[in-house]
């Protein structure tokens, strides 16, 4: 992206939370099936239109400009707010878009954010260019949706390449799921 292609993140993000809206309100409809066509054709020209500005790897800001999630439609949004070089402590709210069964965040997405938290949290205060090797999670209580919960990681050790650190999601002093990962540095040139 060149200096005249200057991004403007806060009007993307803008459009991810408008997309973000529409994956809950899916959640929650049962249009009829002619309103159902109408909406199917709708979806499908806003795509083709995105589809005309494909960018090159480096130059999307869904994933690259290191929005912890904020900009990527498919990752749960987070905030931190208090970070150290071992330690972050934020908030993390799931909508209705991220619910399983009874009122409760689905598992899997659980575990993605996670995935997502810990990395992030690994490559930018440990080894960067790290992936995930081992993550674990457990579910020890319901994690609801429409709240504001916290969320702690730590970075427990580093061993050469390789980096272990844990992960809590909090409702009050619930603790609702826990997890623990091993993150490895890439060595030069791998992907």
């Amino acid at each position: 992206m060149t200096e005249a292609q200057a991004y403007d993140t806060d009007v993307f993000v803008d459009m991810i939370e408008a997309f973000r809206e529409l994956q809950a309100t899916l959640c929650l409809v049962a249009p009829p099936p002619g309103a159902t066509t109408e909406l199917t054709a709708a979806i499908a020209d806003v795509t083709n239109r995105l589809k005309e500005f494909e960018a090159p790897e480096g130059a999307r800001p869904a994933r690259d400009l290191g929005m912890r999630g904020i900009a990527h439609p498919v990752l749960v949004p987070y905030q931190s707010y208090d970070t150290s070089d071992k330690k972050l402590v934020g908030t993390v709210r799931f909508s209705y878009a991220h619910m399983g069964g009874g009122g409760a965040a689905h598992g899997g997405v659980i575990t993605m954010l996670f995935d997502d938290l810990l990395g992030t949290f690994v490559s930018r205060r440990a080894q960067l260019g790290s992936r995930t090797a081992y993550l674990k999670v457990d579910f020890r209580n319901v994690t609801p949706v429409h709240c504001d919960l916290r969320i702690d990681a730590s970075i427990d050790r580093i061993e050469g390449r390789k980096t272990f650190v844990t992960g809590t999601i909090l409702n009050g002093d619930v603790v609702c799921a826990t997890a623990e990962a091993l993150f490895i540095r890439l060595l030069p040139g791998q992907p």
